[in-house]
């Protein structure tokens, strides 16, 4: 038997590249990235970005305060998640895109911009591990950040390892207008509308409104999620962190969110969440899986 081996020569090789690289530049033209354009237009509003992260990411085990939530999400709203073309070795937030996108006066910014590096740098993210395997992964959301005093503004690099859950997406995501969160007093409050938006049904089946529903979360992984501090007893939690996020989400973002509280022995350990929004307002952007067993 005689096997012939042929070789690719170097021309056809470099063909094949440029073939690739078209198709990829062809299939980028067709998703603009518009988070990305609106840095170059002094008339684009930050807030009229949106921030899209993975499933997992969303639903990851964190803590941040408001001021450092803020950060993060504006800078995240500058990534488009289907693209390649990200410039993810920096990405600058100043005190003035601050200012303006969360409604603060320009002293407040550059004092918030400065102080969120540090929270931004040394705070752990624990989030599943991919492809459904059993273990936590922990990563810090940047590999580093700097303020630059004479600029007022941060200038970051996202961490390699969480770059795959912002972008190259294209299951299990969800995405969300940062102007639905700008208002939000309490980074509770913005963690729990990050769960519910990557729990959300999808519009085709909702008639193109936002709900969904958690049957059976569990309060303790609920409690991780949202960072909340060992030392709050179920009251503390119940009073600083439902209670707050449930008003806020009602006032600031029209979503009607009804907590069922499940008790096992006489300890509440799980609770069945039901959410909707008013069908006036605007719709959060959805994508990925839908939760569990549909309720009664």
């Amino acid at each position: 038997m005689v096997i012939v081996v042929k070789s690719i020569s170097m021309s056809s090789l470099e063909q094949m590249l440029k073939s690739l690289d078209r198709a990829r530049l062809n299939s980028e033209k067709k998703t603009s990235n518009n988070n990305k354009l609106a840095n170059a237009d002094p008339s684009h509003e930050l807030a009229s970005n949106t921030v899209t992260k993975s499933h997992a990411l969303s639903r990851a085990y964190y803590r941040l305060g408001l001021v450092e939530k803020r950060c993060m999400e504006a800078l995240i709203s500058k990534l488009h998640p289907l693209r390649s073309d990200n410039d993810l070795q920096e990405i600058e937030l100043s005190a003035l895109e601050y200012a303006k996108t969360y409604s603060v006066s320009e002293k407040t910014a550059y004092r918030d911009v400065a102080s969120a590096v540090e929270a931004l740098m040394h705070r752990v993210i624990r989030a599943d591990r991919p492809n459904g395997k059993k273990g936590k992964i922990e990563m810090t959301v940047m590999s580093f950040a700097e303020y630059k005093d004479d600029e007022g503004k941060i200038t970051c690099g996202f961490n390699n390892r969480i770059v795959p859950h912002l972008i190259g997406l294209r299951e299990k995501f969800s995405s969300y207008p940062l102007e639905k969160t700008v208002n939000f007093s309490s980074s509770y409050t913005w963690r729990f509308y990050e769960l519910l938006v990557s729990w959300a049904q999808p519009k085709q089946h909702t008639d193109g409104r936002f709900m969904g529903w958690i049957d059976r979360q569990s309060v303790d992984e609920l409690r991780e999620m949202l960072g909340v501090p060992q030392s709050y007893r179920w009251a503390d939690f119940q009073k600083q962190v439902l209670d707050v996020a449930q008003s806020e989400l009602n006032q600031k973002a029209h979503i009607h969110l009804s907590i069922e509280r499940i008790k096992t022995s006489r300890k509440i350990t799980h609770l069945n969440i039901k959410f909707i929004e008013d069908q006036q307002t605007q719709l959060p952007l959805e994508g990925g899986e839908t939760k569990q067993t549909k309720p009664a």
